[in-house]
């Protein structure tokens, strides 16, 4: 018995000497809630995770994501990803899409991140950690930068070896994760779900977080085992924890997610891409730690998301004006478009002089993207239910609307027999009888949209941004031999002539040019210090329709110009409301 006790004895005191020595935390840090917690000058709230080992990736996910042991030092994180009120109140700038002080902020590039953590390192007198000639980052200084991907999981996971902080089931994400189907399509204010076992919020979804490291899919074959930092050079920057959009195998502690640390954006937001900032370890003059504790997050901003300010809606069809020769009365076809003068964003359809406005849809769904069949007689479109894009048909009165698919920014073969449209960021082609699918752009291509059909269905032509900047390319309807077209700028929404042997488009610059496909050149077709965007050809080619305000923010109107004019004469096809992305049919 006594040979019993002196063993148990021995055990524990070995168990008690290797915990104390072990790299890993406590499980008694952990379940007291007694990590430390600083509130800096700059603003937010940290929290001190103290150093430890874990096993790093998922043997069950994706072959980038190899498990390997990894040990990181002891560092601050943020409570919280960065709201718009922390965000505004340190760079006085506010880009996001959803605009609300509790709001995550969004469209941030990697390079606004990290020049973020300089200013806050700068206000409170510590050494910046990145040369914004280089974007090198000196993990040596003790002020703020963005994690490495090695701390953000280690954040994340909370000593969890499970698919999520929280466990291996997808469904108890509703309650610890903003993200499909539950986050109605947007972004949440933050620290609203379930906080991780060490007090972080929004680990999983809401929106991105972008870490320190360049992406490099064989990385963890070759990773050091203690503080790896990534590999030395990139194309690309990592982002970490799913967002809003993102389907729960996104929302993984594991998944690895790379976007270019600079972009140009023509057509898409960025509005998923956020952060939270870490600190080395210790603690400036003037900090103190303080109990860690539950920050109570602030009201919804509940105001609608329109198109932009509109004047106000009138009951009187649309007048014309016209600064050049077009006479209207030779103006002919029908021109479906989007307006918000009814309220919410919904379909209306004209003659291409003006005359005869239809309300096409009248619920509280707001409609986008709407494109005439080859023979005019129905309408796709897509729609927001429930914060997610959706393809509807309906017939070219409005009546019966039907549900086509999930997905976005449908573009009707010239059969009518099929659609191409965008779903999760690539384009797929759908036969409208028999419903069978098939992905168009490769697997590797990211954030895709806009897609057009050239008129002989043999190509059909995909804005992408897969490389550094957004532009357009062509491939086979089977998704072989892409090609990118040459453009002077970064460019997005194409379509064919009907003769194709022109692709209109627009540019980063706000403006309308022609590609011409035989020889090459390009050509600017719209001019003047506003903006136009989402052009479309009329049947003959002759002319085209698109829209037109004087800022992003609007109000969009409908212009048509005449591209056999001496100079190029324009004519202004709306006046109320704000109009956008139109289609037009020669009936």
């Amino acid at each position: 018995m006594l040979r019993h006790l002196i063993i148990l004895v021995a055990v524990l005191v070995h168990v008690a000497f290797t915990g104390c020595v072990s790299r890993k935390p406590t499980d008694r840090v952990n379940q007291d809630n007694t990590l430390q917690t600083v509130r800096p000058k700059s603003g937010g709230e940290m929290i001190l995770l103290p150093g430890g080992k874990f096993h790093m990736g998922d043997r069950h996910g994706s072959s980038d994501e190899m498990p390997h042991e990894v040990f990181v030092d002891s560092f601050f994180i943020d409570k919280h990803t960065v709201s718009q009120k922390f965000f505004e109140k340190v760079s006085h700038t506010n880009p996001s899409k959803r605009k609300g002080a509790t709001l995550p902020v969004e469209r941030i590039m990697w390079t606004q991140a990290a020049q973020f953590c300089n200013t806050c390192s700068e206000l409170e007198g510590l050494t910046p950690c990145y040369d914004i000639n280089t974007w090198d980052c000196d993990f040596e200084a003790n002020g703020y930068r963005l994690p490495t991907e090695a701390e953000w999981e280690y954040a994340c996971r909370a000593g969890s070896q499970t698919t999520y902080c929280f466990g291996n089931d997808p469904a108890k994400l509703r309650k610890n994760a903003w993200c499909k189907p539950h986050s109605l399509g947007k972004t949440w204010p933050v620290g609203e779900k379930l906080p991780n076992r060490w007090g972080l919020y929004d680990m999983h979804g809401n929106v991105w977080q972008w870490c320190n490291d360049y992406y490099g899919e064989t990385y963890y074959s070759e990773s050091p085992q203690d503080n790896p930092r990534g590999p030395a050079t990139g194309k690309k920057r990592v982002l970490r924890g799913g967002a809003w959009n993102s389907t729960a195998e996104s929302c993984r502690a594991a998944y690895r997610f790379s976007e270019f640390q600079m972009f140009t954006d023509a057509c898409f937001g960025s509005d998923s891409y956020g952060f939270r900032r870490v600190r080395n370890g210790q603690l400036s003059s003037g900090e103190k730690p303080k109990p860690s504790g539950k920050t109570v997050a602030g009201a919804i901003d509940n105001k609608p998301i329109t198109a932009g300010p509109s004047e106000p809606p009138t009951t009187t069809a649309s007048t014309i004006t016209s600064p050049g020769t077009i006479d209207p009365h030779q103006l002919t076809g029908t021109i479906v478009f989007v307006s918000d003068r009814g309220g919410p964003l919904d379909l209306w359809k004209m003659k291409a002089n003006g005359q005869g406005l239809t309300q096409l849809t009248h619920d509280d769904h707001a409609d986008a993207d709407p494109r005439f069949s080859p023979p005019g007689e129905r309408i796709m479109y897509t729609t927001l239910r429930k914060g997610f894009p959706q393809i509807w048909m309906i017939n070219a009165d409005g009546s019966q609307p039907s549900y086509v698919t999930d997905g976005s920014q449908a573009a009707w073969s010239p059969d009518g027999n099929s659609v191409i449209f965008i779903r999760d960021d690539q384009a797929h082609i759908r036969e409208i009888a028999s419903g069978k699918e098939h992905r168009v752009t490769p697997e590797t291509w990211r954030r895709c949209g806009v897609p057009a059909w050239r008129s002989d269905g043999k190509q059909v032509a995909v804005a992408s941004r897969h490389l550094e900047q957004i532009g357009i390319f062509l491939l086979d309807v089977d998704g072989t031999q892409p090609t990118q077209l040459k453009t002077e700028d970064a460019c997005c929404t194409p379509q064919w002539s009907p003769d194709n042997k022109k692709i209109i488009f627009q540019t980063d610059k706000g403006h309308i040019h022609l590609f011409y496909t035989d020889d090459a050149v390009e050509e600017q077709v719209t001019f003047g210090a506003d903006i136009q965007h989402d052009a479309r050809f009329s049947h003959n080619g002759s002319m085209f329709v698109y829209c037109r305000a004087p800022t992003p923010e609007g109000p969009w109107q409908l212009w048509i110009t005449d591209l056999e004019s001496d100079d190029l004469d324009s004519i202004q096809i709306t006046k109320q409301g704000s109009n956008r992305l139109p289609d037009w049919h020669p009936q």
